[in-house]
């Protein structure tokens, strides 16, 4: 199966095209820095390292944290096979996000879906579909959009997968996670997905979101998939939030914005 099932009238080519030429009429500000003529300039895409070394197998932590638990790591995230972000949720790539998440700047999507391109070659995965991480209709409704799936809808081409959206929802209204710790946030979505057993049955799928802070949103999902019968489930996100000692970098950088959203 192939991505063209769901969109066959898409192709890398032809959405590269589209917003080069929406960039020519409405010429873009880099999402990190501001310049114009840039939607992620090349000074702003040098800053943003990739995350390696000795990092948990699980979700993906650097194991340089002296907070991370191992054996917590895996007693929370049982249905995921492994969580993996390309780095951490800091300036510039904090501030795409937001643009992206919180103010409308969709067309840098595209442009970070990159990323997850090299996230996906660096992990040799073998995958039969994406899935991006769904919104609440509420939420959905409020924003216009679903982050996740602009995300995805580049990657999945980029990779030449079938991206499914339609393959998990979300029924249940939550409250924003930002402010939540790991306990609260796992409890807060928990049964909040339901997947379709037609699609996802013995398939291997990747979840794509923008941000991972404890992996509960992607753990909730990963439960809905493999109740569903789904065979192996990898998280990939662009980012990985930051331990700090007054939270994680998401939570600091994203509070005020996402009561609105």
């Amino acid at each position: 199966m192939s991505f063209w099932v769901e969109y066959p009238f898409l192709s890398i080519p032809l959405y590269r095209s589209i917003w080069k030429f929406i960039d020519f009429l409405f010429p873009p500000h880099c999402a990190g820095c501001g310049l114009v003529g840039e939607r992620f300039c090349p000074d702003c895409s040098q800053q943003v390292r990739f995350l390696e070394g000795n990092i948990c197998e699980k979700c993906g932590e650097p194991l340089t944290f002296l907070q991370h638990n191992i054996q917590e790591c895996n007693d929370h995230l049982k249905s995921l096979k492994m969580i993996r972000s390309f780095s951490f949720y800091q300036p510039p790539l904090s501030l795409a996000i937001q643009k992206l998440k919180y103010h409308r700047d969709i067309g840098i999507a595209e442009v970070l879906a990159i990323y997850l391109v090299e996230l996906y070659n660096k992990n040799k995965m073998d995958i039969d579909m994406v899935i991006p991480v769904p919104l609440s209709k509420k939420r959905l409704h409020d924003r216009g959009y679903n982050q996740s799936f602009l995300l995805a809808l580049p990657f999945a081409m980029m990779i030449n997968k079938p991206i499914k959206k339609q393959s998990l929802r979300r029924f249940k209204d939550t409250s924003s996670q930002v402010g939540l710790d790991r306990h609260e946030r796992l409890i807060n979505v928990s049964e909040a997905f339901i997947a379709d057993s037609d699609e996802v049955n013995g398939k291997n799928i990747i979840l794509i979101d923008d941000v991972s802070t404890t992996g509960s949103t992607l753990e909730a999902c990963a439960i809905a998939l493999k109740n569903a019968g789904a065979k192996d489930i990898v998280g990939l996100t662009l980012a990985r939030a930051v331990h700090t000692r007054n939270g994680f970098s998401d939570q600091l950088n994203d509070a005020v914005t996402a009561q609105n959203f």
